[in-house]
């Protein structure tokens, strides 16, 4: 459940449309000096949009999260590119 309790604000270090023509979105979320650890499955909202987590993540404190083409659509999410703050 989503507390709308902002906990961290993270940068993003990878946001590339994903191989395969579908217009996914793969998000990295860079969330250095975040104690919490989310599962894959979890839902965590970034810039105001909850995404789901698709991995746990294999590089330190980064989260990974795939948005859709609707999402792109109604959110801001596919103007972000690395470096941004979230």
């Amino acid at each position: 459940m989503f507390t709308g309790l902002v906990q961290a604000v993270g940068t993003v270090a990878l946001a590339a449309v994903e191989p395969g023509g579908e217009g996914v979105l793969r998000l990295e979320i860079d969330a250095k000096g975040w104690s919490h650890r989310p599962a894959a499955g979890d839902s965590i909202a970034v810039d105001g949009c909850c995404l789901t987590v698709v991995q746990t993540p294999t590089v330190a404190n980064r989260l990974a999260f795939q948005a859709v083409p609707q999402t792109l659509r109604l959110t801001t999410l596919g103007q972000l590119k690395a470096g941004d703050r979230v």
